[in-house]
């Protein structure tokens, strides 16, 4: 991907966090792009005969098609960006409790569950979360 992305602690949290909703936006757009890939116009048969539409259109379904793709893509592209950044740091996380935190944080489990699941305090959760944070930007891929 061209262009260099500058990762601060800040945005290396940010992106964790909202790692599972990009993945499944990409998702989305991916079917999206797949299935919106032009209007079909009958060009032999019997349809190729009925009359075109002419001028504009007051089609609510376009428009949303065309919101989708003008604004979608770059939207995209930003959230590819952000989740590859994560998973080229992933494999710099050491430790078991820090590993199944960061695969919880990023189905998008929230701390609180995560603490419930693996019975330990909030307290401990965070700070599980900071020495992820230090081992993926200590050894980070800048």
């Amino acid at each position: 991907m061209s262009g260099q992305m500058t990762v601060s602690e800040g945005n290396l949290l940010q992106w964790i966090e909202d790692y599972h909703w990009m993945i499944e936006t990409i998702k989305e757009a991916e079917v999206d792009a797949a299935s919106f890939k032009g209007a079909k116009v009958a060009s032999y048969g019997i349809d190729s005969t009925l009359p075109k539409a002419s001028g504009g259109t007051s089609d609510p379904v376009f428009y949303e098609v065309h919101r989708r793709t003008q604004f979608g893509g770059f939207r995209i592209q930003q959230y590819r960006r952000k989740v590859s950044e994560v998973q080229q740091r992933i494999p710099l996380v050491k430790g078991d409790r820090e590993i199944e935190v960061l695969h919880r944080l990023l189905n998008g489990d929230s701390m609180r569950a995560i603490g419930k699941h693996m019975k330990l305090s909030s307290t401990t959760i965070f700070r599980i979360r900071n020495n992820i944070l230090n081992q993926m930007m200590c050894n980070g891929v800048e």
